[in-house]
């Protein structure tokens, strides 16, 4: 008896669909979140410190019409790059309200982010395609990157950047022909925050050395490698070095690379000797204890379930970055946690699939985790939108005179000596001094702080409480003052009085 039917074609519709299912799906649900919290950045308004660098940085392109280089304060800055400041930048000119155009480049990145992941999860396990939907909805539990994919703040745009970092990275373990890809995620981060992946690279040469020695020969001994290690040098302080260029008055390597990330994770003898477990637990498990914890036994497992020794260069990442968090010398945040959370994820989703061997049960206990772990849609007063009115009144209703009455001739001053009643530094430039350089007042030797910054006579207008303008008024003359909201006051004074 023959059949009528005949076997489906290769290229068929229901073919190809089947095929890219795990992408569609992929795709679908990270859209999906993306519309779930694209409403979000509307709300409230920015208020943490360094979103008001961003907001500051962003808005001096086109106020001080230079597209090409980052000022903080109204000056040139060597401490970011200019990636996200330009696309926030952008959003200004086309007019968007000022808390989503700081805030949808996070969440842009957060999207690409996820993608990221889902790629991650394909080079390290080729074969188990719906595995990436599963690493996808165990970041999407991480309560730490909605709170920074809903902010002003680079994080998550380094974390992308970083995972296509790490995925290029094994690829080209494998097949040198990925080196070139690696160097340009190196170069794309490095425009971002900082080229987190070139160090990555160093973690994961470390980790190789002491697991997979063989392996480490066969890559080291590469010329491939060779030169796209030394082209990725470049291109990781490619920025750096443009500005060191055009301002060759600055440091940019001190500004920006030794600043930034040397001093800033070096370990110190009286901080590891200081540390304590809730310490620990406040930088590196802070807001996903538990999905931090799970991913990175997912990572040590990883390399064993696989036999795949060159996954210990990702075990080594992680390890070596968690350890220099918690040694790291100073101002080093929790946040920064958010760039391993994709790795973590990925590797929980493989060891998830390769103990239950089918990929639909490793994605049901995906899905399962990521419910427990509080994901994926969370609710917008789970996400810090709301402003934090630190002097109980916003910010710009406190500043805004100040721009209102600043004249061409008067040099604007701003007292810190109460650390209480600081604003955000970039609050000034946004509110206060528009184009304008200005004077921070830490101290209350107020010539000495003019000579630093090469102001020799006034007027000079200022903002102030009543006690820190009681601390310099005998230095000024011709003093005038009128009342700004909590607590705050405005002065005009003439000049600097007689030594």
């Amino acid at each position: 008896m023959v059949s009528n039917s005949s076997p489906q074609h290769p290229n068929s519709f229901g073919t190809v669909l089947a095929r890219y299912a795990p992408i569609l799906s992929v795709m679908l649900v990270i859209f999906g979140l993306f519309l779930w919290y694209l409403p979000f950045l509307g709300l409230g308004m920015i208020h943490r410190f360094d979103e008001y660098y961003t907001y500051e940085r962003s808005i001096s392109f086109a106020r001080l019409n230079d597209w090409w280089a980052v000022y903080s304060s109204n000056k040139p800055t060597l401490k970011k790059p200019p990636m996200q400041y330009w696309m926030s930048g952008g959003f200004f000119e086309l007019g968007l309200r000022d808390v989503i155009a700081l805030r949808l480049p996070s969440l842009i990145f957060t999207a690409a982010c996820l993608g990221a992941t889902a790629l991650l999860v394909r080079v390290i396990l080729p074969g188990r395609p719906w595995i990436m939907l599963g690493a996808v909805l165990l970041l999407a539990s991480s309560q730490n990157l909605w709170n920074e994919g809903t902010s002003a703040m680079l994080e998550t745009g380094s974390a992308l950047f970083v995972t296509l970092g790490l995925a290029a990275m094994i690829a080209a373990f494998r097949d040198p022909r990925y080196w070139p890809v690696f160097a340009g995620t190196v170069f794309l981060g490095g425009m971002q925050k900082g080229p987190i992946a070139l160090a990555f690279l160093v973690f994961a040469l470390i980790g190789l050395a002491i697991a997979n020695r063989a392996a480490l020969r066969r890559i080291a001994y590469n010329r491939r490698f060779a030169l796209w290690f030394f082209v990725s040098l470049i291109l990781a302080f490619a920025w750096q070095l443009y500005m060191g260029l055009r301002f060759p008055g600055e440091d940019a390597v001190q500004g920006s690379v030794e600043n930034e990330m040397f001093e800033r994770f070096f370990p110190s003898l009286d901080r590891i000797t200081g540390l304590t477990l809730a310490d620990v637990h406040a930088l590196v498990l802070a807001d996903d204890p538990w999905l931090r914890l799970t991913g990175t036994a997912a990572l040590i497992a990883l390399p064993l379930l696989t036999r795949d020794k060159l996954l210990w260069a990702l075990t080594a990442v992680a390890l070596i970055f968690t350890a220099v968090m918690i040694f790291g010398t100073h101002e080093v945040h929790a946040r920064y946690m958010i760039v391993i959370t994709p790795l973590q994820s990925a590797a929980l989703a493989c060891v998830l699939a390769l103990i239950l061997r089918r990929d639909m049960l490793a994605l049901l206990a995906a899905a399962a985790l990521t419910f427990a772990f509080g994901g994926p849609l969370r609710p917008a007063e789970q996400l810090a939108l709301d402003p934090f009115l630190r002097h109980g009144v916003p910010i710009a209703d406190i500043l805004s005179p100040v721009r209102a009455t600043l004249q061409p001739n008067e040099h604007l001053l701003i007292c810190e000596m109460d650390p209480t009643m600081r604003f955000p530094r970039g609050a000034y430039t946004v509110y206060a001094a528009d184009t304008r350089e200005y004077t921070r007042l830490r101290a209350t030797n107020l010539r000495r702080a003019l000579a630093r910054a090469d102001i020799e006579a006034g007027p000079f207008r200022g903002v102030c409480t009543q006690a820190e303008l009681d601390t310099i008024a005998d230095q000024l003359t011709g003093i005038d003052v009128s009342r700004l909201p909590a607590g705050f006051i405005q002065f005009r004074a003439e000049g600097l009085a007689p030594e």
